[in-house]
C-alpha cells in the first residue's frame, strides 16, 4: 500500500513538473507548451491532385470519398461519407464552392454522381443517386432522391425521396415531394443542355489549369487570396483589396476581385472571379459566413458601397447592384441590375431570364419569394 501511495505521489510530481514546464515556456513568452511525446497521427493524407483531378485543400473530406477523372472541386465544399458508406463523384463532374455531398447514417449507403455532372454553388446531395449529365442549381437540395440521366434542377429547388426520370427540368424554386409531382415534370430544352456543356467546358479547365497552379507554385497559390489561373476565358489576375480591409483565414479570394476600404469578409466565404471578371464590391461591405460570389464566362458583378448580408447567399454574374443593399440568409441573386437601398429577405430567390431583370430602388422581396421575371418584379409595386 505504501508503494502504491508512493507511486501515486511520484505521479502527481511528475504532472507539476510537467506544468511548471509549460508555465515557465509561456512565462518565457513562446505561448506555446510542447509536449513530451510527438503523439500518433489521426489524419490520413489528403491528395490535391489526384487522377488527373483537382480537389481544394480547402474541402473537408470525411470517410470513404472517390473521385473520377477531370473532377474539379472547388473549396470550402464538405464531402462525407459515414462508416459503411461512400461519396463517388463521376468523371468530369464539377462540384463548386460551398456544395455538401452527403452520405449518411442511416440511409442510403452512397452518394453518387454520374459522369459529366455540375453540382453548382451551395447545392447539397444527401443519400442520393445522380446521374450522368445532370445540374444541380445554386443551394438546390437533393436529398433520398434518384435522377436519371440529363436532369437540369433549377436553383434553390428541392427534391426529396423520388426518382426524376430522364431529362426532366425542375423548376427554380420547385419542391418535388411526390413520385406524382416527378413524373408530371416537363422535359428540359436545348438551351438548357448547352448551359450544362458550357458549366463543363469551363470546368474542366478549371480542373487542369489549378491542377498545374498547385503543382507549380504550391499550397498558398490555391488557398487563400491569390491570383487566379489563366485560362482561354480569363487572364488571371489578382485581388485588389482597400485599406482596413479583413478576412476569416477561411475565406476564399482569387483572380480580379476589387473590395473597398473597411471591409470585412467572414468564414468560408468564396469571391472567385476566375471565370468571369471583375468581381466589383464597393466600400464597407459586411459579409458573412458561407456567402459565394461568381460570374458566368465574359460576364461579371458590380456591387456598390454598404452591402450587408447574412449567411449562405449566392451571388451570380451577371449582375450589376446599386448602393446599401440588404440580403438575409439563404438568398440567391443571379442575372439582375439592382438599384439602391434593396433588400431581399431570407430565403429570396431572384434569378433572371438570360435578358435579366431590373429591380428598382427601395424594392423588399419578401422571404421564400420566388422571383424569376419582370413581371413578378413588377408587381411587388
Amino acid at each position: 500500500m505504501q508503494f502504491m501511495q508512493g507511486s501515486e505521489s511520484r505521479s502527481r510530481q511528475h504532472r507539476r513538473i510537467a506544468l511548471a514546464s509549460a508555465a515557465v515556456a509561456l512565462a518565457a513568452g513562446t505561448g506555446v507548451a510542447v509536449a513530451a511525446t510527438t503523439g500518433e497521427p489521426i489524419s490520413d493524407d489528403a491528395p490535391i491532385v489526384v487522377n488527373d483531378s483537382f480537389v481544394s485543400p480547402l474541402t473537408e473530406r470525411f470517410g470513404d470519398v472517390r473521385v473520377g477523372k477531370g473532377v474539379f472541386v472547388a473549396g470550402n465544399t464538405i464531402l462525407r461519407a459515414d462508416p459503411g458508406h461512400r461519396v463517388s463523384l463521376g468523371d468530369a463532374t464539377n462540384v463548386q464552392d460551398n456544395v455538401s455531398v452527403l452520405a449518411l447514417e442511416p440511409g442510403a449507403r452512397t452518394a453518387t454522381t454520374g459522369a459529366r455532372t455540375s453540382l453548382a454553388h451551395q447545392a447539397e446531395v444527401v443519400n442520393s443517386t445522380i446521374g450522368k449529365f445532370t445540374f444541380i442549381g445554386f443551394r438546390a437540395r437533393i436529398v433520398d432522391a434518384t435522377l436519371a440521366d440529363g436532369v437540369f434542377v433549377g436553383h434553390g429547388a428541392v427534391v426529396d425521396g423520388v426518382k426524376i426520370p430522364k431529362d426532366r427540368f425542375v423548376a427554380v424554386g420547385a419542391h418535388i415531394t411526390t413520385q406524382a409531382q416527378a413524373n408530371a415534370l416537363p422535359k428540359k430544352t436545348e438551351g438548357d443542355a448547352d448551359f450544362q456543356n458550357d458549366v463543363l467546358e469551363v470546368n474542366h479547365e478549371f480542373a487542369e489549369e489549378y491542377a498545374d497552379l498547385y503543382e507549380d507554385k504550391g499550397y498558398a497559390a490555391v488557398t487563400g487570396i491569390s491570383r487566379s489561373p489563366k485560362t482561354t476565358f480569363n487572364p488571371g489576375k489578382s485581388p485588389k483589396l482597400g485599406a482596413k480591409f479583413s478576412a476569416q483565414p477561411s475565406a476564399r479570394i482569387v483572380g480580379d476581385v476589387r473590395i473597398g476600404d473597411n471591409s470585412k469578409v467572414g468564414r468560408r466565404t468564396s469571391i472567385r472571379a476566375d471565370e468571369g471578371s471583375p468581381i466589383s464590391i464597393g466600400a464597407s461591405a459586411a459579409i458573412e459566413d458561407r456567402v459565394t460570389f461568381h460570374a458566368l464566362k465574359g460576364t461579371s458583378i458590380s456591387i456598390g458601397s454598404g452591402l450587408d448580408t447574412d449567411d449562405n447567399v449566392v451571388f451570380h454574374g451577371p449582375l450589376t447592384v446599386g448602393d446599401r443593399l440588404t440580403i438575409d440568409d439563404d438568398a440567391i441573386l443571379f442575372r439582375a441590375t439592382v438599384g439602391n437601398d434593396v433588400t431581399l429577405e431570407e430565403g429570396a430567390i431572384v434569378v433572371g431570364p438570360a435578358t435579366g431583370l431590373k429591380i428598382k430602388d427601395g424594392t423588399k422581396i419578401p422571404a421564400g419569394t420566388v422571383i424569376t421575371s419582370q413581371a413578378q418584379v413588377d408587381a411587388l409595386g
